[in-house]
């Protein structure tokens, strides 16, 4: 389940984004979903994911995906995949950063994790939107996943995956500042990504669909100097 760090005092633009990006992610209902997404997409420096990826493939492509997602996988990669299912960067990369990686020793990263959420929420939510891809175990009763299927993830498509994408996004932040570390980082939010995969909740394609978005996110996010500020503040907590 995501974390939302909502700051206090006043009700800047930051804040709302994060808002109505919560209300988007955590609520069941499509229709609150689709008008928040286009909201949130409307106000922040987002992408537009359909222009960028090319949907779901098809055919002979999609028979090698299906096959893909029944594995067989070992025990304990399920049980990464199952505790990958955490929405939450800081337990995500603690096992590349240490167990210092926390958000109470990192209050800078944190907030400039945060200014990821809104504009690569709504780029994800648009495009799933707009593919209204089903799940794998929706299609597939040799598919069994990881966590409980709740309604909350069947309401929510499968191309591309939110997971893949936010794990990159902070893959590609955190190896921005901590290049020391980039090579473990990157691996990792792969790893996190493909997660998804083993878990029986998305098609490899979804993966890559999601990284791709959350590149091109960064690309935009990185023309906004809040962002650029946020980094700059950020990295000073990595060479201490």
């Amino acid at each position: 389940m995501p974390k939302f760090y909502l700051r206090e005092g006043g009700c800047g633009r930051g804040l709302r984004w994060q808002a109505i990006a919560a209300v988007a992610l955590l609520s069941a209902c499509a229709s609150i979903q689709s008008a928040a997404i286009s909201t949130v997409a409307a106000l922040t420096p987002s992408v537009e994911a359909a222009e960028i990826v090319a949907g779901p493939p098809s055919g002979a492509m999609l028979g090698a995906e299906a096959q893909a997602v029944r594995g067989p996988w070992s025990e304990a990669r399920v049980a990464q995949a199952r505790a990958d299912d955490s929405f939450d960067a800081f337990s995500a990369f603690a096992s590349v950063l240490g167990d210092g990686f926390a958000e109470a020793n990192y209050p800078l990263t944190k907030g400039a994790l945060e200014r990821v959420l809104a504009p690569l929420g709504a780029a994800i939510g648009v495009a799933k939107a707009r593919y209204d891809r089903e799940r794998p175990f929706e299609v597939d009763s040799a598919v069994t996943t990881c966590i409980e299927a709740t309604d909350r993830i069947r309401a929510s498509g499968s191309y591309p995956s939110g997971h893949a994408a936010f794990g990159w996004a902070w893959g590609l932040v955190l190896a921005e500042l901590a290049p020391a570390h980039a090579d473990a980082i990157l691996g990792r939010a792969r790893e996190y990504g493909d997660s998804r995969v083993v878990c029986g909740l998305h098609y490899p394609s979804d993966i890559e669909a999601g990284r791709t978005i959350a590149a091109a996110a960064l690309a935009r996010l990185h023309a906004e100097p809040e962002f650029r500020a946020a980094l700059d503040a950020a990295r000073g907590e990595f060479q201490r």
